[in-house]
Formats: C-alpha cells, sequence, structure tokens
C-alpha cells in the first residue's frame, strides 16, 4: 500500500468522495458503539461458560487471559495482510479503502477509524465458531476476552488520533502508530503492542 502521498487531507473525507469510494454503513460515527455490542456479548459469553456449562473459575481466568496473549500477532498479522491488501476486484478496492485505505487517506476522520459492526460482529462470529472447533467450550471465555481485547484496540486506536494524553505509554504507541501514517504506511503495523515490529523487522528505526 505504499503511497507517493502517504495521506491526502487531515480534514473530513468529502462528502463526494465518501459516496464514490465508501460502502454506507460500513462505517461508524462514535467511538462507544464498539462497546454497545462487544461488552454485552463478552459479558453473556462468560454467563454461558459459568453458570450453563460450569466452567471453573481458573479454567475461565486462562481461557480468557489466553486472548491477551492472542491478540498482538492476531492485530498486526491483520492489519499488514488484511487492511494493507491490494486486491484487483473493484468490489476488493472498494471493500478495502472502506474499512482502512481511506482512513489512511483521510487519518483524522472519525468515521473512518472504527470497523463498523457490520464487519466486526461477522467476523467476530467466524473467529468464535473456529475457536469452538479448537477448542470447544473454552472458546466461550476465550471469545470474551478477544471482544474486550478489541473495545481496548478500538478506543485506543481513536484516542491515538484526538487525544493527547500524558500518560508515557499512551504517547510511545501514539507515537509509533502516528508514524505508520505519516512516515512509512509499509512500517509499523503492532499498534497496542510493539514487539511484533520488532520480531518481523518492520519496525521504522529513528535515523543515527
Amino acid at each position: 500500500m505504499k503511497k507517493e502521498k502517504l495521506f491526502l487531507s487531515n480534514k473530513d473525507m468529502p462528502k463526494e468522495v465518501m459516496d464514490k469510494e465508501v460502502f454506507p454503513g460500513f462505517y461508524v460515527t462514535n467511538p462507544h458503539i464498539p462497546f454497545y455490542f462487544f461488552a454485552p456479548i463478552s459479558i453473556a459469553l462468560l454467563a454461558l461458560s459459568f453458570f450453563y456449562i460450569h466452567l471453573s473459575i481458573l479454567q475461565m481466568i486462562l481461557s480468557f487471559g489466553c486472548a491477551f496473549l492472542f491478540w498482538p500477532p492476531f492485530e498486526y498479522f491483520m492489519h499488514r495482510n488484511l487492511f494493507h491488501w491490494e486486491p484487483k476486484s473493484e468490489f476488493g478496492k472498494k471493500f478495502i479503502y472502506t474499512i482502512h485505505q481511506g482512513h489512511h487517506d483521510y487519518p483524522n476522520d472519525s468515521k473512518l477509524m472504527l470497523v463498523g459492526p457490520i464487519v466486526s460482529i461477522p467476523a467476530f462470529i467466524l473467529i468464535w465458531g473456529i475457536s469452538f472447533l479448537i477448542a470447544g467450550h473454552y472458546a466461550h471465555p476465550f471469545m470474551a476476552g478477544l471482544g474486550t481485547c478489541y473495545m481496548f484496540y478500538d478506543w485506543l486506536h481513536y484516542a491515538s488520533h484526538h487525544y493527547n494524553f500524558k500518560n508515557g505509554l499512551f504517547q510511545k504507541l501514539k507515537k509509533h502508530h502516528m508514524r505508520h501514517h505519516y512516515e512509512d504506511n509499509d512500517k509499523n503495523f503492532a499498534f497496542t503492542t510493539l514487539i511484533w515490529d520488532v520480531i518481523l523487522k518492520t519496525l521504522i528505526r529513528d535515523k543515527k
């Protein structure tokens, strides 16, 4: 997805571009929307695991915690390989533009920062099904953990573009992500952690 111009404008995407390039209904305008969907789903999965499947507290904690180990590489590979995929079909191009490339062209347009439920919910269900095939009922607390990771990721990504908290860790993550947007969009794919950029040598290094 390397381009001569890394972004087109720090203002919102013009309406004529939005109407032409973006699938309607695939974007959201409120950063709280992921919480409205994934918080109830995550709570329901934990309740299902404890009250109906009768997993122990320890089993639930371990399964829930596994999601936090799974999320960093999952986030990295999704960002690098799906969001920066360059499809050949017109539908594929419009889909990728809607869920991510448009965000690169207009990085401060809040409508393009979060993946809408019309994409994230089916993706969640698909991963839930795969997890169930692999781990059986342990998939339920695992997916509750994954939903929690997703909510945190989505809000933190939004915040990195719209807020400037003085917290040192936040500033480090924000700087890392801004360099992905404004310095090299083929580097710095990781967001909530930086380790996978280091491991896979996609970290933007400071010039000596």
